[in-house]
């Protein structure tokens, strides 16, 4: 063989181009902004009645650069018990599902979770390297 080996993977490792960084901007304990450094990417998370045990409600939304307004893209509605800790995505009139059903772990006992987005998009959310990693399935 004159080449080297090809391997198969399900996925290709990405590359330094594939990746975004994005920036955690805490303004308080009740608002976190995440934005790409060039602004393209924005969202703000917002918690409401952040000691409340019954209460206590995270709204996610992302700035629309054409309009320059807020969109919804989820909610958490946190419990008492961890276990029924509610999520909707997308839009504010779809279903409430349990977080423990749209957030999944697919590789056995590792601490990756694998989520889709309200397109459909499956996105797989790991920490490594002490850095939490994003990326498509």
């Amino acid at each position: 063989m004159d080449g080297p080996a090809e391997t198969s993977s399900s996925s290709a490792a990405p590359v330094a181009d594939d990746m975004i960084r994005l920036n955690w901007t805490r303004n308080s304990v009740y608002n976190t902004i995440i934005s790409s450094e060039d602004n393209e990417i924005m969202y703000e998370v917002t918690t409401a009645n952040l000691y409340s045990i019954t209460k206590r409600l995270t709204t996610v939304t992302r700035l629309d650069k054409a309009s320059g307004k807020k969109v919804f893209a989820g909610e958490i509605a946190w419990k008492a018990l961890q276990i029924r800790t509610e999520v909707r995505v997308g839009w504010q009139n779809c279903e409430w599902i349990l977080a423990q059903e749209w957030l999944k772990n697919s590789k056995g006992i590792s601490t990756a979770k694998t989520f889709t987005a309200a397109q459909g998009t499956q996105y797989r959310w790991k920490f490594r390297d002490l850095k939490y990693h994003v990326r498509k399935t």
